[in-house]
């Protein structure tokens, strides 16, 4: 195998992409990150903040990037349903550069923060997450 062929150091291989839902309300941050994610391999979505479990059920998604812009209580709600879904996705917040840090218990990522970043924020938050539910349906 050529040097050219192999992953580097430390880098995932996956047998499909990381499933990522964007959710939130600035529009231009949610085009330009889902771009520069799909660039990057990753099967992205976007959606409205408040149809972000709908959304995140039928995307099936890996990992929830959700905007936090409303109380920390509302957004604290809907972390915890998400946590619960069958597919029980990995959940980062985005914040404001201005809001400082998020309370404790939330993992969460700039907004406007170096790709680079971002990315290696979604894979922690892709192995953080818990292992989704066993199905029950009769196949």
């Amino acid at each position: 195998m050529s040097e050219h062929a192999q992953p580097r150091s430390g880098a995932v291989v996956r047998l499909r992409p990381l499933r990522v839902l964007l959710a939130g309300r600035d529009s231009r941050f949610l085009r330009v990150t889902s771009f520069l994610l799909s660039r990057r391999g990753y099967d992205v979505a976007q959606t409205e903040a408040s149809d972000v479990i709908l959304m995140a059920e039928r995307h099936r998604a890996d990992v929830v990037l959700l905007e936090a812009r409303d109380s920390w209580a509302s957004t604290g709600r809907t972390v915890s349903v998400l946590q619960t879904l069958a597919t029980s996705p990995g959940v980062l917040l985005i914040c404001n550069n201005g809001d400082g840090d998020s309370p404790a218990g939330f993992n969460a990522v700039r907004k406007w923060a170096p790709l680079e970043e971002l990315v290696d924020e979604i894979e922690a938050a892709s192995i953080r997450r818990q292992a989704p539910l066993a199905s029950t349906d009769a196949k």
